[in-house]
This record gives C-alpha cells, sequence and structure tokens, in this order.
C-alpha cells in the first residue's frame, strides 16, 4: 500500500511539469504549422477560426460552465474578462500578426525572454523571489535557448534586422506573461476545465470586430483540405490541449516556473523538424537542449513559496 501510494504521490509531483513540457510541444507544432501556411490566411482569421473550432468542440461544456458557475462569474466578472481578453482574443491574435512582418527566428528570440518578464511581473504582483540557483537555472535555460534558435552561431545574432513585427511580438509575449501571473494571483474558485470553458466563450467575441475590420480590408482567404486540417490541429492541441496544461501547471507550481518550460519550445520546433521538414540532428541540439534541462532542473522550486492560496470552488 505504502509503495502505491507513493507512487501516485511522484506522479501527483511530476503531473505539472510534464503537462508544461506537453504545452511546448503543442507549441512547437503551432509554429511549424503557422510558418507553412502564414500566407494562406490572414492572421486574425486564422485565430477566430482557431477558437471557432474550439469553442464548437466543447461548446455543451462552455454552456455547462456558465450555468453552474453563474455566481462566481457575477462576484469576478472583470478579473474573468480581462483573463478572456488577454489570454484568449489578444495573444495568438498578435502572435499571428506579427509573423506578417518578421521571421519565424525573430519571433522565436522575441518569445524566449517569455521567461524573464513573467519573472519580472511576478516579482510585484506576486512577491516573487529569486534565489542564486533559480538565477543559475533561468541563465542556463535561457542561453540553450538561444543557442538551439541561433544553430549554434551566436554571431547570427548580430546580423538581425529588427522591425515592426518583432514590437508586436513583443507585446504578444508580456501580455501571456501578464496573463499566467494573474491567473495565478486572482485564483479564481472555478475548476480548470470550466474556467477555459467560460474564458473561450468570453474571448471568442472580443476577436470578431477586428476579424471583421481585417476582412473588410484585406479580404477573406481560400479554404482547402490543408488549411482545414492545419485549422482542426491549432484548435485541438495548441488551443484546447494546451490551454488546459498551461494553466494546470501554473495554478500547480508559479507563473515563472511555467514560463520557462517556453524554452523546450525552440528545441522541440527543431526536434520536429528533423522528420516533418527533412533537416538533420546537429550538435546544436544536443548542447542546447542539455543546457534548457539543467536550467528547468535548477529552477524547478522558483516561485513555490509564494503560492496564493487557491479558494475552493464555488457553484
Amino acid at each position: 500500500m505504502s509503495d502505491v501510494n507513493a507512487s501516485d504521490s511522484l506522479f501527483f509531483r511530476i503531473a505539472p511539469y510534464l503537462g508544461l513540457a506537453g504545452t511546448s510541444l503543442f507549441w512547437a507544432g503551432n509554429a511549424l504549422v503557422a510558418r507553412g501556411f502564414n500566407d494562406s490566411i490572414p492572421p486574425l482569421a486564422l485565430s477566430f477560426h482557431r477558437w471557432l473550432v474550439c469553442a464548437f468542440l466543447i461548446s455543451p461544456f462552455i454552456l455547462r460552465a456558465f450555468l453552474r458557475h453563474k455566481n462566481t462569474i457575477k462576484q469576478h466578472w472583470l478579473k474573468i474578462s480581462v483573463l478572456a481578453f488577454l489570454g484568449v482574443a489578444t495573444y495568438n491574435s498578435l502572435l499571428y500578426t506579427s509573423a506578417q512582418f518578421t521571421s519565424a527566428l525573430n519571433i522565436t528570440l522575441v518569445n524566449s525572454l517569455l521567461p524573464v518578464a513573467t519573472l519580472v511581473l511576478a516579482m510585484p504582483l506576486l512577491g516573487q523571489r529569486l534565489n542564486l540557483k533559480s538565477g543559475v537555472g533561468v541563465l542556463f535555460a535561457f542561453l540553450g535557448a538561444l543557442y538551439v534558435i541561433l544553430h549554434g552561431e551566436p554571431s547570427a545574432l548580430f546580423s538581425l534586422q529588427m522591425n515592426a513585427g518583432d514590437s508586436i511580438m513583443a507585446a504578444a509575449m508580456v501580455i501571456w506573461s501578464l496573463y499566467s501571473v494573474l491567473l495565478r494571483k486572482w485564483a479564481i474558485p472555478i475548476p480548470g476545465f470550466d474556467l477555459f470553458a467560460i474564458l473561450l466563450g468570453l474571448g471568442l467575441p472580443m476577436i470578431l470586430p477586428f476579424y471583421a475590420l481585417e476582412h473588410h480590408f484585406k479580404g477573406g482567404f481560400e479554404w482547402s483540405y490543408d488549411l482545414a486540417a492545419v485549422i482542426a490541429y491549432v484548435a485541438i492541441f495548441p488551443s484546447l490541449c494546451a490551454y488546459l496544461l498551461w494553466n494546470y501547471g501554473v495554478t500547480k507550481t508559479s507563473p515563472s516556473t511555467a514560463a520557462l518550460f517556453a524554452y523546450l519550445t525552440p528545441l522541440l520546433t527543431a526536434l520536429l523538424s528533423i522528420p516533418f521538414l527533412g533537416e538533420h540532428p546537429e550538435s546544436y541540439h544536443l548542447i542546447g537542449g542539455g543546457a534548457i534541462l539543467a536550467g528547468l532542473w535548477l529552477s524547478q522550486d522558483m516561485g513555490k513559496s509564494v503560492k496564493p492560496p487557491i479558494p475552493k470552488p464555488r457553484t
């Protein structure tokens, strides 16, 4: 019996980290498909249809969540609306928009600052402090991700050209950091899946006016089987699965710890490019990946001492 309890305890300890790693894997797939279909569909159209398909798939649960937690929604309506605007309506819309103006390399580089931005926001909003071990871990993970992003050529950093798309991506990165910190700070007493369903139900209509403006000025797009498959993928995995896993990881660890797993995304993107894009494994995958994993291990306890209490869900 004690062995069973020990194994259960171990699973629950590592489950948030496995979930965050899964989020990075789905984000890596999102980066690949977004790169391949950047010219096939406008950014806000992709963002809107992504969430529309996701909402359709879980529509019965959205209605149930609103009815089940109507009293809690009334009490926390402003906080919930802010989270829906930041996490659903804004982040991916800005990310896809930035891809119209800048390269995938620049987007990945800017997004590599996500853990730093999250840590900066967590200090005043959550009272988090960075100890030496965690600080070394953050540095290791950042340098490892940078080494993978630059394909083992640090000198390539000096030849980059920055543009408006990088500023848009920087705004998206800060918005996601703020979403993660506020999700932990406010700890809205609604279970994870129900909260996601509510945020989706509120966030999707927020995109609609901007999508309508884009359609008016830029026109629509042509449907194809490949594009439909891409939208289905981003609706199920980087949207539904990734958000649930991310929200779970944030609430069970800390926003700063969760954000560090973003450093796995460029590594996983590079590894996925080997079978799907015909690229070859290189030494920088091993070197950068080792540094990222070492950084994640060193920083695994970052922010645990400042977790706010999570209220019990209200019905």
